[in-house]
């Protein structure tokens, strides 16, 4: 009676092409285009590019020693510093103007910088941080003015020799690493996507518990006059759900890994091991909506696809700083958001690898597992109808 229970439930979620689309294409179509939206972004944000700038003076009035270094930062055989371009103050302000330099130095006996206005609506994303860098040199440049101007009237040859010593001062503090692991924050997006496909395993689980309710399908009461165990019939459509759920879930993982080459800095065998308890979690999950009182199966079904979503939201699906938030205002929900604990068990695995904080989130996924399949069968167990 259990094979043919645990058979028979293995087909009807094979067939089902709703669930199986939510499941097993809907989170590859998704994380396909994060790949797409989200590949360029940390090229873009966190890769140095050389900074194109305007310089201009009067020629009698020019800071010989400031030109020298420029000339040396611009000159480098990799990735220069700068690229300068010298013309007129007229001609300056019409190239920040149209953003084709990101500041202009007016290299006289003081020499000031100038930079566009960051209120504006069609500035570069990185504009602010090369502004910053560009502040920074002038900063550095000014403090030890005297040093260059020296060296340039008396030994102009030295000048490349004192900025590799600048590049090259002596640090006096050790820096230490607690991990090995270097993650990009954009990885945070598909953790809290697969969160999602788990907790989309509540969808099939639903149906488990409609069919076995007399008053909601003819299905279930067919198998209420049978003299079948209904624990033992319940219990193997349970474990067939899971394992085809963590089928999905698992051509998923792969498909981020392989395909879209997506680094979880952790092995593959504990991201899928979180996925069978995240899997475990939205089966029970969909299992106790499914059996909540004598509400019709569309009812059920909007009940549960608002609690997925608002869980998926809250987690950080949509905005990346949404956990950190609700932390702040309330962190009970962190607590009891099933969605938060995997994908928190991901970024456990990937920055600090198995310890306490992992074994926790786990701990907790399984609890409400059991709150969930507990509350299910209490639910459902020894219903009587009067009348089918």
């Amino acid at each position: 009676m259990f094979l043919h229970e645990f058979v028979y439930e293995l087909k009807r979620v094979l067939r089902q092409k709703e669930e199986l689309f939510w499941v097993l294409l809907f989170p590859m179509i998704l994380g396909t285009m994060f790949h797409f939206a989200f590949s360029n972004l940390s090229n873009s944000t966190e890769i140095f590019h050389t900074i194109p700038v305007a310089v201009c003076a009067e020629e009698k009035k020019e800071n010989q020693a400031f030109f020298q270094v420029l000339d040396a930062l611009s000159q480098t055989k990799d990735t220069p510093f700068l690229s300068v371009t010298r013309t007129d103050w007229e001609t300056a302000k019409q190239l920040l103007k149209d953003n084709s330099v990101r500041g202009i130095f007016f290299a006289e006996e003081n020499v000031t910088l100038t930079c566009a206005s960051l209120d504006s609506s069609d500035v570069n994303s990185t504009l602010a941080i090369e502004q910053s860098i560009l502040e920074a040199f002038l900063k550095e440049f000014l403090s030890n003015n005297t040093v260059f101007t020296k060296i340039v009237s008396q030994n102009p040859e030295k000048m490349n020799d004192i900025l590799s010593l600048m590049d090259n001062r002596n640090i006096y503090g050790k820096q230490l690493t607690l991990t090995e692991s270097n993650l990009d924050n954009v990885v945070q997006y598909y953790f809290n996507l697969i969160a999602m496909a788990c907790l989309f395993t509540s969808f099939p689980a639903l149906q488990i518990a409609l069919k076995n309710q007399a008053n909601l399908s003819a299905l279930g009461a067919r198998k209420s006059i049978s003299p079948n165990s209904k624990a033992i019939s319940v219990a193997a459509q349970l474990l067939s759900c899971i394992l085809s759920q963590f089928f999905c879930l698992t051509v998923n993982v792969l498909y981020l890994i392989y395909i879209l080459k997506v680094d979880f800095q952790t092995s593959l065998f504990m991201i899928l091991f979180t996925c069978f308890i995240g899997c475990i979690m939205g089966v029970s999950f969909g299992y106790f909506i499914g059996a909540i009182g004598q509400l019709s199966e569309g009812t059920k079904m909007g009940i549960l696809i608002c609690t997925s979503m608002l869980c998926c939201f809250l987690s950080g699906l949509m905005i990346n700083t949404m956990r950190s938030l609700v932390k702040s205002i309330c962190p009970f929900i962190n607590v009891i958001n099933p969605t938060v604990r995997i994908s928190d068990s991901f970024l456990t695995l990937s920055i600090y690898g198995i310890n306490e904080r992992y074994f926790q989130n786990l701990f907790a996924l399984l609890l409400i597992s059991v709150i969930f399949i507990s509350a299910g069968c209490l639910m459902i167990r020894r219903k009587t109808y009067a009348s089918l």
